[in-house]
């Protein structure tokens, strides 16, 4: 667990973490989302019907988005489930209850690319390593794709373990919140 927070620490002290002090952030954040791509410290874990493999479609903001509703689908063969997860946030980063427990940052790109990062600690106390790209469209530009890369490699993921998650994501494309 000490690993875990320091690997934040440092994260944070790099600017990898987030701009949570933004005071438009609310209204960057909230809305429709589609995962682009995933990469895990432990590929398996996002592969097709795995549970980190998650299609997102809509991020919502509490107060001040000191809470955040994440609403995703999970395949599980070839059904949709969806799934909405409460993040609760603590100085920088947000913790939730989801397959163990999970602490992530958000980072903007820019009005239409939303970087993340997680760490999720699962049942047996195994850490992955997740990052991932969400986007308003389905594609990156070049300089999206190369902070993308960027934060996988300070996240210590191997570039091998980069998937392309919009390319299977076939669940509904709008939810109710």
């Amino acid at each position: 667990m000490m690993r875990v927070i320091l690997l934040l620490l440092t994260l944070h002290v790099l600017g990898v973490s987030s701009v949570m002090r933004n005071k438009s952030l609310k209204k960057k954040i909230e809305g429709p989302w589609r995962t682009i791509y995933l990469a895990a410290s432990t590929k398996e874990k996002i592969n097709e019907g795995s549970p980190l493999r998650t299609y997102f479609r809509l991020i919502l903001c509490g107060k001040r988005c000191n809470q955040v509703y994440l609403y995703f689908f999970i395949k599980k063969g070839t059904k949709c489930q969806l799934h909405k997860v409460l993040g609760r946030k603590k100085q920088e980063v947000y913790y939730a209850q989801y397959e163990g427990s999970t602490a992530f940052m958000l980072k903007m790109v820019n009005e239409k690319i939303l970087l993340f990062h997680y760490f999720n600690k699962n049942r047996r106390n195994d850490v992955t390593r997740v990052a991932g790209v969400l986007a308003k469209g389905k594609q990156l530009n070049k300089e999206e794709m190369t902070e993308f890369m960027n934060l996988v490699e300070e996240m210590g993921i191997e570039e091998e373990n980069v998937q392309r998650i919009m390319d299977t994501d076939n669940c509904p494309s709008k939810i109710k919140s």
